[in-house]
């Protein structure tokens, strides 16, 4: 099987610019953005763009996967029936191999949706893609933790470098994976080089494991200065979280993640419970001071 002519929904967001870049560096693949009509965004010159309607509509979906190898879908995982729609779009155009919008935590784990309840969307759509195994589409889910470079930099992950405050959740002692977003480029690159061996799986990959704590003393050292710590328990986050969701606030999203990820349940870790894919598809583990000091330079 080769997975050659790939094309990307939200190939200009977080994961997408990344993704993108890593395979234009890799060589060998023709990249297209499917974008919806009226965007702005703007791709390396060697990115063919294709428009369609903001509704995604069944025949412009058809027309867009002809002839394509793989698709990846960085759509949010809110509108399900959306992404399902996608995917069967995907499935009857012939496409090779889907890739949809997990890039994150364990969903394979029940234990991490009873955490994460948002995230049941997600395992939702990898459910679906199952169904299409038989029309000969065949899928790869990514598991990366978080995001380490934009998770500091924007403060998600509890750290503001602009007031040197961190917030720490229960005792900060929960391990806890990342991955930077170039490597999460890196790892599609080498699902799309390796298809037989990423074949209908989840994919595992992390740079890093580490506590709040351990992160906080490195950025601490890499900054040289003393941190403000304020602390809050993981159960009150949660519980904050999903009131904002229920309301439609989405700034519940991070109290609703962390609440979950910092807990120490040992789902929250995948590199204790599945094997590590870094070898397959070409992505490093470093230490996590390394990490911390180019994050910290590159802001």
């Amino acid at each position: 099987m080769s997975l050659k002519n790939v094309i990307i929904i939200g190939a200009s967001g977080n994961v997408g610019k990344p993704t993108v870049d890593a395979l234009l560096k890799a060589g060998g693949f023709t990249v297209t953005a499917l974008t919806r009509k009226g965007s702005s965004s703007s791709f390396p010159s060697e990115v063919k763009v294709q428009s369609i309607d903001d509704s995604y509509p069944q025949d412009q979906l058809l027309a867009a996967f002809k002839g394509q190898d793989a698709v990846i879908c960085l759509l949010p995982p809110v509108d399900i029936n959306q992404l399902n729609s996608i995917a069967d779009a995907a499935a009857q155009a012939g496409v090779k191999r889907f890739i949809p919008s997990e890039f994150g935590s364990d969903t394979a784990a029940p234990e991490v949706i009873q955490l994460i309840p948002m995230f049941g969307g997600k395992a939702a759509v990898t459910n679906h893609l199952k169904t299409k195994e038989s029309s000969g589409m065949s899928w790869t889910s990514v598991v990366n933790g978080a995001f380490f470079d934009w998770g500091i930099l924007t403060g998600f992950l509890g750290f503001d470098l602009q007031s040197s405050t961190a917030t720490i959740y229960d005792s900060g002692d929960a391990q806890m994976n990342a991955t930077t977003l170039a490597d999460v480029g890196q790892a599609v690159v080498g699902i799309l080089s390796n298809p037989d061996e990423t074949a209908n799986r989840y994919v595992y990959v992390q740079n890093v494991c580490f506590t709040q704590n351990q992160l906080l003393a490195a950025i601490e050292k890499s900054t040289d200065k003393k941190w403000t710590v304020n602390k809050r328990e993981c159960a009150e986050a949660s519980q904050t979280g999903g009131m904002k969701l229920s309301k439609g606030d989405m700034s519940g999203i991070p109290d609703m993640i962390l609440g979950g990820l910092y807990t120490g349940e040992p789902a929250a870790n995948y590199a204790k419970t599945r094997k590590l894919d870094n070898d397959l598809v070409g992505v490093k583990e470093y230490p996590l001071e390394e990490m911390v000091d180019k994050v910290i330079k590159a802001q």
